[in-house]
């Protein structure tokens, strides 16, 4: 049986099913996929919704970055391989940090997590229902992301860089 929790940590919130992560390497989308994720998104961003009861506003779409999802990719690879859920990686390390290893040159950062939702539509739902995760996909601050998948494990960065026309 699954059991799901919600944890707060910050201004971060998440959920997880208590079912261990598989030891897979991380998905590799197609431009298509890529595409769909960023079409998911920027729908709602460009609606405004409410995150719980806060009423967030119509925002600007967010474009995909490659080194946001390099840094999504190595948090969904952490989790996966040493059987853990959080927003701290297994080296002490947050969202800040993962973004300067990727390179990515960062005014603003975020990051939403999931697991045991399948696949990014449903995940998105669960995402945009937590006041924490939908603020995240709400943030006019942010104007880039990337998504990685590693078995049921989701990981969404989003920024904003200084570099930029940062790819």
């Amino acid at each position: 049986m699954l059991a799901a929790k919600i944890i707060f940590t910050g201004s971060l919130l998440f959920t997880t099913l208590a079912n261990p992560a598989s030891h897979e390497a991380p998905a590799k989308f197609s431009e298509s996929e890529k595409s769909d994720m960023l079409t998911l998104v920027n729908r709602l961003r460009a609606k405004g919704c409410h995150c719980g009861t806060r009423y967030m506003p119509p925002v600007g779409p967010v474009r995909w970055n490659t080194k946001l999802e390099t840094a999504a990719a190595g948090h969904a690879q952490d989790m996966s391989t040493n059987d853990f859920f959080s927003h701290t990686s297994s080296d002490g390390s947050g969202i800040g940090k993962r973004a300067d290893r990727a390179g990515y040159r960062w005014r603003a950062v975020g990051e939403n997590i999931a697991e045991g939702y399948g696949g990014f539509p449903r995940t998105m739902l669960a995402w945009k229902d937590s006041p924490g995760h939908c603020r995240n996909l709400m943030n006019a601050g942010y104007n880039e992301m990337g998504v990685s998948k590693v078995g049921d494990l989701w990981v969404q960065d989003f920024g904003a860089s200084y570099d930029r026309y940062d790819k």
